[in-house]
């Protein structure tokens, strides 16, 4: 059960970098929408950890 809490929560961050990064690159702020893109997969690949027990 902790397992999928994790998953969802990390689910919800990547959703929220994601939003950030798009809001980024509206202003033209590309190093920081770089570091809110690889945080968003760094956050799907934990998820997808949490979920399965497995990385790939």
């Amino acid at each position: 059960m902790y397992k999928n809490i994790f998953g969802l929560f990390t689910v919800l961050l990547g959703f929220i970098c994601v939003i950030l990064m798009i809001e980024c690159i509206r202003k033209r702020r590309w190093g920081l929408a770089i570091f809110f893109l690889l945080n968003a997969f760094t956050n799907l690949v934990n998820s997808i950890h949490a979920f399965f027990g497995t990385l790939f």
